[in-house]
């Protein structure tokens, strides 16, 4: 019975965090429908453990539940709410190992990582790493839903089970890869830049265009602006949005492209100068293709990625993101180059 106390005990730290998960699956349209996973987690954790039985402890369990617990007890460490969720996730999980054993533990792997697929912004980072839409991302996480349903079944008739160091090797070595994969994005801090928009800038002549009814109700709480450049033959379009409250109003922009049916060709961190850094994406829609540079921005700090836009956000603040795109005639060194003088000409009408 003492165990059992513990384990609902150990549901605390999801609770604390619940308020931002019914705000993301509110307001969110990527995570809106990502409560589903955790509705399917409960049957599937009673179905798991139905044949199971607590064994001695195994405080090999602490290696994970300590770190686990300092994650998502103190987010103003990393200021990543979807860290802190998926840590509270892993706690449960901790618990599970800590106080029933590994063979309790095991059988709990795959309900932990049907929660895991309901984190916030999870969708986002599964079609970042497939290059695909959202939805095909969202199909993704329907598929490995199936897969470990399947996998608890298996479970329960055979009673096999794969050893604790060689499943613990695994998903370290698989977190470090997914961390490795953002490190740039996620950390690098560069040097301010909030553009005004002149008339004239350099050799580029802008203008301001009225966002359309549709833009506008998308950044409902955040102020849009959207303006057109040209030089010559070049043609670049500009929007930037200060970020109101709501920060589900700010989407990264491959995202945005792919939802609109755009293939994204490639997307990097573009380094212009040590201090100062975009993502740059390439992407398809028929014949047409385009070139586009996108950063995030306060007064104190700008940085190319939105994972560390969403590192950095505190409700209350002034955020800005900026986005310029341009059409590429098969000549992508050349938009590259139109890009760059555009916002070297943008600095110095600073």
């Amino acid at each position: 019975m003492t165990k059992i106390i513990l384990l609902l005990l150990s549901l605390l730290p999801l609770c604390f965090h619940s308020p931002y998960l019914f705000q993301a699956w509110s307001s969110s349209r990527l995570d809106r429908w990502d409560w589903i996973f955790y509705l399917i987690s409960i049957p599937a954790a009673l179905w798991a453990v139905r044949k199971a039985k607590f064994e001695k402890c195994d405080f090999y369990a602490l290696f994970m539940f300590v770190p686990m617990l300092f994650l998502t007890a103190f987010p103003s460490l990393h200021h990543i709410n979807a860290l802190s969720v998926a840590s509270a996730v892993c706690v449960c999980f901790a618990a599970v190992w800590l106080l029933g054993g590994w063979s309790l533990a095991y059988r709990a792997v795959p309900v932990t990582l049907i929660t895991l697929l309901g984190t916030p912004s999870s969708s986002y980072q599964l079609s970042l790493l497939l290059m695909c839409p959202v939805w095909i991302a969202w199909t993704v996480k329907i598929l490995l839903t199936v897969v470990f349903l399947v996998w608890i079944g298996y479970n329960n008739r055979t009673g096999t089970q794969l050893k604790r160091g060689t499943l613990c090797f695994s998903a370290a070595a698989l977190a470090s890869g997914f961390l490795l994969l953002h490190t740039g994005e996620l950390y690098f801090e560069g040097r301010s830049f909030i553009p005004e928009f002149p008339v004239r800038c350099g050799e580029f002549w802008g203008r301001r265009i009225r966002p359309d009814e549709n833009t506008k109700r998308f950044f409902a709480t955040s102020k849009v602006e959207q303006y057109r450049y040209t030089k010559n033959n070049t043609d670049i379009s500009v929007l930037s949005v200060k970020c109101g409250k709501n920060i589900h109003e700010i989407h990264p922009a491959s995202h945005c492209l792919r939802t609109s049916m755009w293939t994204v060709h490639s997307e990097k961190i573009l380094y212009l100068n040590d201090k100062f850094a975009v993502t740059e994406i390439e992407a398809q829609k028929g014949k047409n293709n385009i070139l586009v540079w996108v950063w995030y921005s306060s007064e104190k700090f700008s940085t190319p990625g939105f994972l560390g836009f969403r590192r950095r956000f505190r409700p209350g603040g002034n955020y800005y993101t900026c986005q310029i795109s341009l059409s590429l005639n098969g000549d992508v060194e050349a938009g590259r180059s139109e890009l760059k003088n555009l916002m070297q000409a943008l600095r110095k009408a600073q």
